[in-house]
């Protein structure tokens, strides 16, 4: 049986354990991570720019989201220094959602293997383009994460900390639904 992992833990364990190359904040034994590769740029341009700087993450969802999506209790601010940016995650039994808007950093980060994690392009969030970063550090997490402005971007995470994943959707497929409802607020 697996054991839940911490909720702390749990929001930031993709983007957290993925710190640019050559940093101190990479863990001393990368075999368990998935190698670092680049992958090309989703082909969508951004028609417009969504500025994440001064959002609080704990607000991006509306109430009727967070009932949406079975999420009962308050959101907890959750500070990541290895991106330097601060996301709220949203435990519910047996997972933790996350929404982390990066605003020191743009997508290519990701794209071009900057950063540890597997990146693959996806079908673009409201006409902006977006990748899945996953790791072998944890096959139960998938992070969504849109290109919203030059230099900025919004990643959106879902982890599985059930030994029941049946219960759930697949990882990349909540962090999905979780970035569409955040990008849908945001464009209001």
């Amino acid at each position: 049986m697996r054991r839940p992992l911490p909720m702390a833990l749990a929001a930031v364990l993709v983007l957290g354990a993925c710190a640019p190359e050559g940093s101190q904040a990479r863990p001393e034994s990368t075999t368990a991570l998935a190698t670092t590769s680049s992958v090309p740029a989703p082909a969508t341009t951004r028609l417009r720019e969504v500025k994440l700087d001064g959002k609080n993450p704990c607000e991006m969802l509306t109430q009727e989201q967070l009932t949406d999506f079975l999420i009962k209790r308050p959101g907890q601010q959750v500070k990541i220094a290895t991106i330097e940016a601060t996301g709220c995650q949203w435990p519910v039994t047996g997972g933790a959602n996350s929404i982390v808007p990066v605003t020191t950093d743009g997508i290519e980060v990701w794209t071009e293997g900057k950063r540890v994690g597997k990146p693959t392009a996806i079908d673009p969030i409201a006409g902006f383009k977006a990748i899945t970063v996953t790791t072998t550090l944890n096959p139960h997490r998938c992070d969504v994460v849109v290109d919203t402005a030059a230099g900025q971007y919004l990643a959106a995470g879902f982890s599985l900390t059930t030994d029941k994943p049946e219960n759930f959707p697949q990882p990349c497929d909540r962090a999905r639904q979780l970035a569409e409802a955040a990008m849908q607020n945001l464009l209001k």
